[in-house]
């Protein structure tokens, strides 16, 4: 099982060139869920659904930007709304959804955290948000949260997720001595940022879980790191891509 976070960006930038590369390195990755950030447009969405192939599409009717493919049975899924920031002027949110593996559930929980370095307070609460709804939709099933939470491992919000949450950061757990920056001032779209920000790895995958679906990870790494030949990127962001045996 392949399972693939990704921030897109909105529609900025050469926004349809860079989805091509999103698109090409979806064919090749051939993720069995994919969670997007900053994805607005429903009907590129249901465009997105069309090229990939995924029988099941989440495009939540609220305005969050938060969306998720598969190819595993949804049997439920939505949205809430989490702290909004006294520093933004629009609303958070986390979208869940209940997903059938061989006849057990596996919760997956897709968000998108306050982004400025300062907010920290908003982050630690929406975090708490978002453990309260793992708590409560979830229980003790298997459970992904992922996403772009703008948050470092040592954040007390990351830490929230592992130390209480039981919850593993896979990244970590397959690449403990790299740094693996998902926002990179390498990446021309996140050096042209109008509020400049230090490179940090702030997009994550969390598991929490030993059952046969999450016990063996073969890997997690950053994807999405380089240009397509006419020098394209895919996103502001890196991706993060994980593999369970």
């Amino acid at each position: 099982m392949k399972i693939l976070t990704l921030n897109t960006w909105q529609e900025r930038g050469p926004w349809q060139e860079r989805w091509e590369v999103i698109l090409e390195g979806m064919e090749r990755f051939h993720p069995n869920i994919v969670a997007f950030q900053e994805l607005f447009n429903p009907s590129w969405a249901q465009e997105i659904q069309k090229r990939t192939g995924f029988p099941h599409l989440v495009f939540p009717e609220e305005y969050c930007g938060l969306v998720l493919g598969t190819d595993l049975a949804v049997k439920s899924s939505g949205v809430v709304r989490l702290t909004k920031s006294p520093w933004e002027d629009y609303d958070r949110y986390a979208m869940w959804a209940e997903l059938e593996r061989t006849g057990q559930p596996l919760f997956v929980f897709n968000t998108h955290f306050s982004w400025l370095l300062e907010d920290g307070e908003s982050r630690r609460k929406q975090a708490r948000e978002v453990l309260e709804l793992v708590g409560g939709k979830a229980g003790e099933a298997e459970a992904i949260v992922m996403g772009d939470l703008n948050s470092t491992r040592h954040s007390p919000e990351i830490r929230g997720f592992i130390e209480e949450g039981g919850f593993r950061d896979l990244f970590f757990e397959k690449h403990r001595d790299e740094p693996g920056f998902t926002w990179d001032n390498q990446n021309p779209y996140a050096a042209s940022a109008h509020h400049p920000l230090p490179d940090r790895r702030i997009d994550f995958i969390l598991a929490r879980g030993s059952g046969s679906g999450l016990k063996d990870l073969v890997s997690c790494d950053l994807v999405f790191t380089r240009p397509d030949p006419k020098g394209i990127w895919a996103s502001d962001h890196f991706g993060v891509l994980a593999e369970f045996k």
